[in-house]
Order: C-alpha cells, then sequence, then structure tokens
C-alpha cells in the first residue's frame, strides 16, 4: 500500500471518549514500551510515528507525519515524525532532515 494511503488509513480511526483523550499519556507509554509493541522489524522512529499517529488520531487530533532524510558523513539517514498543531507533544527532527514527505 503506498504510504500517503496507509497514513490515511491509520488516521480514520474512532475518536475516544472525552475522558479517555490523553495524548501526552499515550506518547509516555509509547515511548516507554515500543520497542516491545508490534509491528516489529521497523526502525525505532517509524513504528514510534505510526503508534502515535493511530493513537493521537483516536484523541480528536491531526498528527503530520514526516519522514526526512540528511546525508552524514557520505552516508544517507532516514528519521520518521509527527507534528501536531496546537499540542507541544509534537516532534521535531534532529538538525539537518530534509523533509521528503508529508502527509
Amino acid at each position: 500500500m503506498p504510504l500517503d494511503q496507509l497514513v490515511e488509513r491509520i488516521r480514520r480511526v474512532p475518536v475516544l471518549p472525552e475522558n479517555l483523550r490523553r495524548p501526552e499519556v499515550f506518547q509516555a507509554l509509547v515511548n516507554r514500551w515500543y520497542t516491545w509493541l508490534p509491528p516489529m522489524g521497523l526502525r525505532s522512529c517509524l513504528k514510534r510515528s505510526y503508534l502515535l499517529l493511530d493513537l493521537w488520531a483516536r484523541c480528536g487530533l491531526e498528527p503530520e507525519f514526516h519522514l526526512g532524510v540528511r546525508t552524514v558523513e557520505g552516508d544517507k539517514d532516514g528519521h520518521a515524525w509527527l507534528t501536531v498543531e496546537g499540542f507541544n507533544g509534537g516532534e521535531n527532527p534532529e538538525d539537518g532532515y530534509e523533509e521528503t514527505f508529508v502527509a
């Protein structure tokens, strides 16, 4: 499935009841446990972004999914992250990443 379609599919989830919408709690849980959560075999930043995309969408937020690339000593390095307008839990990529995809 193309990445933009996957991101849209993840975003189309039912929103939780108001009393369960705690994006900062979900972020803390994912940060602590993502290594042991599925899907396996993904880079940590990509896996974390997929998990938080789903959970933050369930909180009624509209996270944007970003991919970026940078060159370090001749080697390409990729990174995935989320941003969310109006929520300070959004991430900022490390310096030097050129954004290549946003959905």
